[in-house]
């Protein structure tokens, strides 16, 4: 056997020792050593980030997902900080869910993963000027650079051991999360008119706050114009006082 091919089988013990055989020549002892270091840092950083997902599964099935990426999934990225950006790619792109495991799971894990993202991000480095008490009807809207705004079938942020749906509610859940200037990542409960507010805000930094308004009460209608545009308003003094609005656009 050649150095490569020693390199192959010997990482392929380590991903899957009960499938994958062991290299000749190495010992028992010293390969379970290997292996079991490896799989517990990677599911260490998995822990970390994924807190709720292991509680809601239980040790045995947590166990089997992670065993299951340790072993299937191909890591594009040497940096141990995007492990779980790797397990969120494995979830949603090549894992078969199996039948006792929750249908929530996937999404579970994207809003536990956001948490991280925010955390992390450095979307805020390059921010252009902007007037925290700019009047937000008249001026442009900034909204906080380090903000998602989320949408779920199921109402993940209630989710934990002893909420687990069977079904996904008829409405989808709305949520925004944020970074704070503390550093601090926050989460709240929004409805569809303001995701949609944000999405438009995004989307065109060019729109005035008004402008948003107006675009968004001709999409919706079937509701009533002057108090889409009341709810607008409101929404907008919202969320700058909570700090997903920084202020408008100097």
């Amino acid at each position: 056997m050649d150095f490569q091919d020693f390199q192959r089988a010997f990482t392929g013990h380590i991903r899957d020792p009960k499938g994958a055989p062991r290299p000749k020549g190495v010992p028992a002892r010293r390969m379970r050593v290997y292996s079991e270091l490896l799989y517990n840092n990677v599911e260490g950083f998995l822990l970390a980030c994924f807190p709720v997902c292991r509680a809601v599964l239980g040790q045995r099935k947590w166990n089997r997902l992670t065993r299951g990426f340790f072993r299937e999934h191909r890591s594009h990225t040497p940096f141990f900080r995007q492990i779980p950006d790797e397990f969120l790619k494995y979830l949603q792109d090549t894992w078969q869910r199996p039948d006792d495991v929750p249908e929530f799971l996937p999404e579970l894990a994207h809003y536990e993963w956001v948490e991280l993202e925010l955390a992390t991000s450095n979307r805020d480095e390059a921010m252009p000027a902007c007037a925290p008490d700019g009047d937000l009807l008249a001026g442009r809207p900034l909204v906080n650079p380090v903000l998602q705004a989320l949408a779920y079938r199921y109402p993940v942020h209630r989710i934990g051991p002893r909420f687990k749906p069977k079904a996904a509610p008829a409405l989808p859940t709305f949520l925004l999360a944020w970074r704070t200037p503390e550093f601090e990542v926050r989460f709240s409960a929004i409805n569809a008119a303001t995701a949609r507010l944000l999405q438009l805000l995004l989307a065109d930094a060019g729109l005035t706050g008004q402008a948003a308004i107006e675009r968004l009460a001709a999409e919706w209608d079937q509701v009533d114009r002057a108090a889409m545009i009341g709810s607008g308003r409101q929404a907008l003094v919202d969320l700058r006082a909570m700090g997903a609005i920084l202020g408008t656009r100097a």
